[in-house]
């Protein structure tokens, strides 16, 4: 629900805002609200990490496959790493690393070959 209900629709927002039409919107208000919403959920995600390797502890599962592709694509497809602050996130970056090296997810990330 974390993820259905805030990780995916504010990141998606920050990035509408920030890669497609906010950056020529004078009135920077709209975009700063999700932003500040992102970081309030990254700070919950890092908090949460702290202490466990994955979402629900030692155990990968469904709750990581759904949330850390959006946190991938926060920071890469949006580009919105800066803006979020990212690097502010610790144990978010460390989690985040250690979804991208799994294996299924490297193939996941090419399929279909290009």
């Amino acid at each position: 629900m974390f993820q259905k209900g805030g990780v995916g629709p504010m990141f998606g927002q920050v990035g509408f805002f920030n890669r497609f039409a906010g950056r020529e919107i004078e009135d920077k208000r709209p975009r700063d609200r999700y932003v500040g919403e992102s970081r309030r959920l990254l700070g919950v995600l890092d908090a949460h990490l702290a202490n466990k390797a994955w979402l629900l502890g030692e155990t990968y599962s469904i709750a990581d496959i759904a949330t850390w592709p959006w946190v991938r694509n926060l920071i890469g497809f949006y580009e919105a790493g800066e803006l979020v602050g990212i690097d502010d996130f610790q144990h978010v970056n460390r989690v985040l690393t250690a979804f991208l090296e799994r294996p299924a997810v490297q193939r996941g990330l090419v399929a279909p070959a290009q």
